[in-house]
């Protein structure tokens, strides 16, 4: 017996959308297990700041003069350290297992490093940048929080306390997750509806 094509489309339509929802619920429980930690933000390109509802995350730490890029900055595994009341990178490694050795939190990533310059005659020093990618680059938001979020960003000035924060879960999977952005004390939620 043949099913009619009205049928089989429908048929397709309902495990395409019972998977959606799967997939929605899993990552769901996967943020909500998984462990918090903060990443300060800094502002991106203003020309793709903000494009749509949606503000683009840039997770960058200045390095000063006395301090130095963490190792080994290609593998696919960053270990992270708290520090204060956020997470910078320890190093990076190839393995899960190796990462572990070097900070307490893996998490599947990479990171680029420009160490500071020091002064030189005629030359002033200047300090160095360390760069995160973990995956994570956007947060969809309203239009008006979009621009408020954009606007302390660019004011946000190097040597000036921080303003803006990510806060993100990391499963045991080693992935991370946005749960939400800080935005001068107020918290801003990621919500699926």
């Amino acid at each position: 017996m043949k099913v009619p094509a009205p049928h089989r489309i429908l048929a397709v339509a309902g495990l395409c959308a019972a998977a959606l929802v799967a997939l929605v619920v899993a990552e769901g429980f996967a943020r909500d297990g998984g462990q918090e930690i903060t990443l300060p933000m800094e502002a991106v390109d203003p020309r793709a700041l903000l494009s749509g509802h949606y503000v683009q995350l840039n997770f960058t730490s200045r390095l000063e003069a006395n301090e130095t890029c963490p190792p080994n900055s290609d593998g696919e595994w960053i270990a992270l350290r708290p520090e204060n009341n956020i997470y910078v990178a320890a190093g990076a490694a190839e393995s899960r297992d190796q990462a572990e050795r070097l900070g307490p939190l893996p998490v599947k990533g990479t990171f680029t490093c420009s160490a500071p310059t020091p002064a030189q005659p005629g030359v002033e020093p200047a300090p160095g940048w360390l760069s995160l990618d973990l995956g994570v680059d956007r947060f969809h938001i309203n239009q008006a929080d979009a621009t408020r979020i954009e606007r302390v960003l660019r004011e946000q000035r190097p040597g000036q306390e921080t303003r803006a924060f990510a806060i993100l879960s990391v499963g045991r999977d080693g992935r991370a997750r946005l749960r939400a952005l800080l935005i001068d004390g107020e918290r801003f939620d990621l919500s699926w509806l």
